[in-house]
C-alpha cells in the first residue's frame, strides 16, 4: 500500500511537470504569436494584424495582449469605431495601475478619432488621475497635452492653452519644453493672436536650437516664418526662413532646403515679388524630384499656378 503510495506520487509530480511543461509550450507559442501579431502592425500591414488578432481570439478571448494587438490593428486603420468596445475590454481585462493607465489612453485616442471629444477627454482625464497617483510626471504630461488636442479640435482653444500650460510645467527638459512652447504658439495662431504666437513659437525655436535634431530645429524655425507671415512681418518671415535654408544647405537637409524655397516664396508672393517667387518655386520644384515628397510637389505645382493667374 505504502508502495503504491509512492508510485502515486512519484506519477502525480511527473505529470504535473509534464502538464508544466506543455503549458510552458504552449505560452511560449502564444506570446510568439502576439508578437508577430503587433510586428505587423509596425510593419505596416495592420489589415494582416487584424485577420491575426481575429484567429487567436477564437481560443483566447480573455488575453488582455491579444485583444490589444487587434486594437492597434483597428487603430492603425482608422477603425476607430470598432476600436472603441475593442479597447473596453483590454481596460476591462487590464490589472496593474500602468496597463490601466496605457488603455485609458488608448480608449482616449479611439474616442478621439471617432470624434467622441467628451468621451476622450474624460478617459484622458482617468488615465491622467493614475499617471497622479503613481507619481509619475512624464506621463501625466502626455496626457495633458493629449487632452488639449481634443479641445484645440474641439475649437475650445481657451481651455486647449490651460492644458498645454499644464503640460509645460510638467515638462523635465528642453525637449518637452519647446514642444509644449509650440502647441501654445499653434492654438494662439489659430486665434488670430499673432503677438502670442510669436512669443512662444520663438521660446520653441530657440529651445529646439540648443537641444534639438535637424527635423525639430527646421519645423520650428518655418512655423516661426509662417507666423511671421500671417501676422504681415514679412521681413521678419524672410529672415526667419532664411536661418533654416542655410541651416538645410550646410547640413544636407534636402527636404528642408525644398521646403524653404517654398516658404520664402510664398513671402515674395505676399510682397509682390512675382518672378522672385517663380525662380523660388522653380528651385523647389527642381530639387523635390530627388527628394520626391508628393505633398510637397502638389503644394508647389499648387503656387505656381496661382503666379500663372
Amino acid at each position: 500500500m505504502r508502495f503504491l503510495s509512492i508510485s502515486f506520487l512519484c506519477l502525480s509530480f511527473l505529470f504535473s511537470a509534464l502538464f508544466s511543461t506543455l503549458t510552458f509550450a504552449d505560452d511560449a507559442e502564444l506570446n510568439k504569436k502576439i508578437a508577430d501579431c503587433n510586428q505587423l502592425v509596425k510593419n505596416g500591414t495592420p489589415e494582416k494584424a487584424l485577420d491575426s488578432a481575429g484567429q487567436l481570439l477564437k481560443k483566447n478571448q480573455k488575453n488582455r495582449e491579444v485583444v490589444l494587438c487587434k486594437a492597434r490593428a483597428q487603430m492603425a486603420l482608422n477603425q476607430f469605431a470598432d476600436a472603441v468596445p475593442t479597447l473596453t475590454t483590454v481596460e476591462q481585462l487590464s490589472n496593474s495601475p500602468n496597463d490601466h493607465m496605457m488603455s485609458l489612453a488608448m480608449l482616449g485616442n479611439a474616442y478621439k478619432g471617432n470624434q467622441q471629444f467628451n468621451e476622450a477627454v474624460a478617459s484622458y482625464q482617468q488615465s491622467m488621475d493614475i499617471a497622479k497617483a503613481q507619481k509619475n510626471k512624464s506621463f501625466e504630461r502626455i496626457t495633458c497635452n493629449l487632452v488639449g488636442e481634443v479641445q484645440a479640435l474641439n475649437k475650445k482653444f481657451d481651455e486647449a492653452i490651460t492644458s498645454y500650460q499644464a503640460g509645460l510645467k510638467l515638462a523635465l527638459n528642453d525637449n518637452e519644453r519647446a514642444d509644449a512652447f509650440e502647441r501654445i504658439a499653434s492654438i494662439y495662431n489659430q486665434q488670430q493672436k499673432q503677438n502670442q504666437a510669436i512669443e512662444y513659437q520663438l521660446k520653441a525655436t530657440l529651445a529646439y536650437t540648443h537641444y534639438g535634431d535637424l527635423d525639430a530645429q527646421a519645423n520650428a524655425g518655418l512655423e516661426l516664418g509662417r507666423i511671421y507671415m500671417d501676422a504681415g512681418e514679412l521681413d521678419q518671415a524672410e529672415k526667419s526662413i532664411n536661418k533654416i535654408l542655410k541651416l538645410a544647405v550646410d547640413n544636407g537637409g534636402a527636404y528642408w532646403e525644398v521646403k524653404s524655397d517654398l516658404y520664402l516664396a510664398k513671402v515674395k508672393m505676399a510682397s509682390h515679388q512675382s518672378n522672385d517667387a517663380k525662380k523660388l518655386l522653380e528651385s523647389a520644384q527642381k530639387l523635390n524630384k530627388e527628394v520626391g515628397d508628393a505633398m510637397l510637389s502638389e503644394t508647389i505645382s499648387a503656387a505656381l499656378k496661382q503666379l500663372d493667374k
